[in-house]
């Protein structure tokens, strides 16, 4: 009776041909690879800054292929203190 055992040299090079594939293989980027950020900023008191900074994150976020939802904070009232309840 013949036992069906494989070879430590033919495990060895089996292995190391089906890692060398995987690692040749292509990196597939897709549209959500990145997850979905969201970023809280201070809301700026100089007129066109939150422009001026939404317009550099959403090129950045092209870059990226991600898709990034920016949310302004006012630092009137008690808006600072109640996201940062409301986000703990």
């Amino acid at each position: 009776m013949a036992s069906s055992k494989i070879a430590r040299r033919r495990l060895v090079a089996g292995t190391a041909a089906a890692s060398a594939a995987l690692v040749a293989a292509p990196f597939v980027r897709s549209a959500h690879a990145a997850g979905k950020p969201s970023l809280g900023l201070w809301d700026h008191w100089v007129p066109g800054a939150n422009k001026t900074s939404t317009a550099l994150i959403e090129e950045w976020a092209a870059k990226g292929k991600v898709e990034v939802t920016i949310d302004y904070i006012t630092s009137q009232g008690n808006k600072l203190l109640l996201t940062g309840a409301a986000e703990s």
